[in-house]
């Protein structure tokens, strides 16, 4: 009978395109073994149905199997359990379809505010002008502030993260702007509000439904306020002239869309804020329009 080849652990990693090191690693936790071992050299000499099984183990690996998965799948004593494993494996993936599919839209959807903020800078544009915005759910957290309380935003945002986790939300489950509403816009110029209100835009593969509710729905006065929030006043006044100009009646409440802050820049004179004064105004018109898009 002719006997068979043997390999030494270099040419087994010439002909398999895998590194030694990583070979020795395959055979540390048990996946390949030597087929014999020379006597006193202690070379080891791997055979083609060795290598045969190497070629296995690195196409599981690409497969996205870890090494104890492998371990069990190629011990060919189960069927039912390796044909569970690549159930398991399929469903995994899946999973991990739609978290990148999310990460995407929520990474298009930044560069969309990175676009909008800087044409805004750019052009230094403070016009005003009527918006409406469609509803949609969004996440959304309230929090109750202290009289002349420093750094509410900042404080809203940090509870609105920790919220979020706790319900299992990853941060690709909600993207672009922040909204901030406030219950009063006279309030919020003078810096006496009591409460304020965090939405952002939920995505369809969201995990729950937890704090989440509907938002927009509604005709708005806009405009961008160019610099820091807390010098927002000025822009307020001037929106509230041009509605009482243009005969507008306003609810009174008001939403600050971030389009530009800390996540884009560390420059506070380069944030960009649209500012939002919700119109009492019929939008029966807007909300078919909006219907139509989503059915088309």
């Amino acid at each position: 009978m002719e006997q068979e080849a043997l390999y030494t652990i270099g040419q087994v990693s010439k002909i398999c395109d895998v590194s030694q090191r990583m070979l020795r690693y395959y055979e540390k936790v048990g996946l390949i073994t030597p087929d014999h071992i020379a006597k006193p050299s202690h070379y080891r000499y791997y055979s083609v149905r060795t290598m045969q099984r190497v070629q296995v183990i690195r196409y599981l690996i690409d497969q996205g199997f870890r090494l104890e998965e492998i371990s069990e799948a190629l011990s060919g004593e189960d069927m039912d359990r390796f044909e569970a494993l690549f159930l398991q494996k399929i469903d995994q993936t899946r999973s991990e379809i739609e978290y990148y599919h999310q990460r995407l839209d929520s990474l298009w959807a930044w560069y969309g505010l990175l676009v909008e903020g800087r044409a805004a800078q750019r052009h230094q544009n403070r016009a005003i002008t009527m918006k409406y915005i469609p509803e949609e759910r969004y996440f959304y957290y309230t929090r109750q502030r202290a009289p002349e309380e420093q750094d509410s935003e900042i404080r809203l945002e940090i509870e609105y993260f920790t919220m979020s986790k706790r319900d299992g939300h990853s941060m690709v489950d909600m993207g672009g702007a922040f909204h901030v509403k406030y219950d009063s816009v006279a309030e919020r110029m003078e810096n006496r509000y009591c409460s304020m209100t965090l939405l952002q835009t939920m995505f369809p593969n969201s995990k729950s439904q937890n704090n989440t509710a509907h938002f927009g729905g509604f005709l708005a006065v806009a405009g961008y306020h160019l610099g820091a929030p807390r010098n927002v006043r000025d822009s307020y006044e001037r929106m509230l002239l041009w509605a009482q100009q243009h005969r507008f009646t306003l609810r009174g409440d008001c939403y600050e869309r971030h389009v530009l802050d800390v996540y884009s820049t560390a420059r506070e004179e380069n944030f960009v804020t649209e500012l939002l004064l919700p119109v009492q105004e019929d939008t029966e018109g807007f909300e078919r329009l909006e219907r139509w898009k989503r059915e088309s």
